[in-house]
């Protein structure tokens, strides 16, 4: 008896034929070139990068913006709720440790990284509803939804914290030492053109501003952020044929406890002063983070759009500070030396824009920010190799672990400080500019005080034969930290 097939079935199978045809030839192509397939795979694991600044930018930019300038919520709270994330690092260390312990006995990390990816998707669809809770409708007082909106920002925090940890770490198991300062880069610089693309394609989004609007931009982007982690994660774990993961990289170091790290710390003296010093200016930097954009938008009456391609200057300049590390570093430069001139070159950002705040100047304004990303860009990277050059390789993932924390708590602090500058400062002289002038100004002199620092006390002895990358220890780096 003949069977009759289905019209549509056919159909489909006549479309679907050169396709699968076209697949396994790709596949064949990249089998073929092995090297290229390796580093697709990279790229495509990066997506998760390029995702977090994606949907990232908006709330550490324009969401901020709008709470602060628009609904008039103290800088304080508001820096409060931005810096949330910044305070529950230490996260790290502990799901580090349980992933660490997983994947030696031959298990995913994969779990991990998608219950980072579900915190963090939770945390950035809820972050918009802040524009209601905070808006003083009525509905809810200011104090209760304010904590509603720390334990939405805590949900955030505590996500994209295990994201990054085990992210790094998964990217580790699969990357060949010899090749991980490559990586890196590669995944660093995806996540600075993931918040340039966001910040470029929000502000243009952005130009008839409405809170409905930003509540629809901002939720699209965390729905993009998690279909990127799917599509990157997809494979990357490999089986063999015992269940076992299959790994570049077979023998997995398990990271230290919180405690143990602090008492290895506390064993040098030299680092516990780079440490203070690494703190001080990163504290510096970090006062402008969450006044950025509301600046141009009290002070120098830029749109919500205006304001968002700020943070694309910030994302260029950020990588041209790094760039321009690294090629220091090529020439054989001091860590040492990179420290204090990125130090140097934001104090001169943070004064341009003090001189901003009096003349009303915005290409002064802008030419900050440039310079400040810029210094910043430079003293991150100086820091974090100065620290890996100052200790034993077997101690280099720890090293790296503990500048995460201190680079974490002081952005908190910074953040959150900015803020409470701004608000006193803002009420004290009845002037809404010289509330941010103030913030400026502390930041300068902190920065002042670390090139002091370094010029007199410190720089000589920290001065390093050997520049140690801190590839080998990779997955200790906490890259979103680096970014926001």
């Amino acid at each position: 008896m003949q069977t009759r097939t289905d019209p549509l079935m056919w159909l489909l199978l006549q479309i679907a034929r050169p396709t699968e045809q076209f697949r396994k030839a790709i596949g064949a192509w990249f089998r073929a070139h092995p090297t290229t397939d390796w580093w697709a795979r990279v790229i495509r694991l990066g997506l998760i990068q390029f995702g977090i600044g994606l949907s990232l930018a908006p709330i550490s930019g324009t969401l901020n913006r709008v709470l602060i300038t628009d609904l008039k919520i103290p800088a304080v709270a508001v820096g409060l709720l931005i810096g949330l994330h910044y305070f529950v690092s230490p996260v790290r260390v502990m799901i580090g440790y349980r992933s660490d312990k997983a994947r030696s006995s031959g298990r995913w990390r994969t779990p991990y990284v998608v219950l980072g990816v579900m915190l963090t998707f939770g945390g950035l669809v809820c972050a918009p509803f802040a524009l209601i809770l905070l808006s003083g409708d009525g509905v809810l007082g200011f104090w209760p939804a304010l904590l509603i909106c720390a334990a939405i920002f805590i949900c955030y925090g505590v996500g994209i914290n295990i994201l990054e940890t085990v992210y790094l770490a998964l990217v580790s198991d699969i990357t060949p030492p010899e090749d991980r300062g490559k990586v890196i880069t590669v995944l660093w610089v995806m996540l600075i053109l993931g918040t340039v693309v966001s910040a470029v394609v929000v502000s243009a989004m952005l130009v008839n501003y409405s809170h409905k609007l930003l509540i629809q931009v901002m939720q699209s982007s965390a729905v993009i952020f998690v279909l990127l982690t799917v599509v990157a994660l997809w494979g990357q774990e490999r089986l063999r044929a015992d269940g076992t993961v299959i790994s570049r990289v077979e023998a997995v170091r398990v990271r230290l406890s919180l405690r143990e790290s602090i008492q290895r710390l506390s064993e040098q003296d030299l680092l516990k002063a780079l440490f203070a010093m690494i703190f001080i200016a990163t504290l510096a930097f970090a006062t402008h983070d969450v006044l950025l954009e509301p600046y141009g938008g009290q002070v120098l009456g830029m749109s919500v759009a205006e304001t968002m391609q700020l943070t694309a200057l910030w994302g260029v300049m950020t990588i041209g500070g790094v760039g321009s590390a690294g090629w220091m570093l090529w020439r054989k430069l001091s860590p040492a030396l990179l420290i204090g001139f990125g130090c140097t070159v934001g104090l001169v950002g943070f004064a341009l824009i003090s001189l901003a705040s009096q003349a009303a100047a915005g290409e002064s304004f802008r030419l900050g920010i440039a310079m400040i990303s810029l210094g910043r860009g430079i003293f991150l990277v100086g820091s974090v190799i100065l620290v890996m050059s100052l200790t034993d390789i077997s101690h280099a993932g720890l090293f790296l672990g503990v500048w995460g924390i201190v680079q974490g708590l002081a952005q908190g602090v910074g953040v959150i400080g900015g803020g409470l500058v701004r608000d006193v400062a803002q009420y004290v002289f009845d002037d809404v500019a010289l509330g941010y002038t103030a913030v400026y100004l502390t930041s300068l002199s902190l920065l002042l005080l670390v090139v002091l620092l370094m010029l007199f006390r410190f720089g000589k002895r920290l001065q390093v034969r050997e520049i140690r990358m801190p590839w080998a220890g990779m997955e200790e780096i906490p890259a979103d930290q680096l970014a926001f």
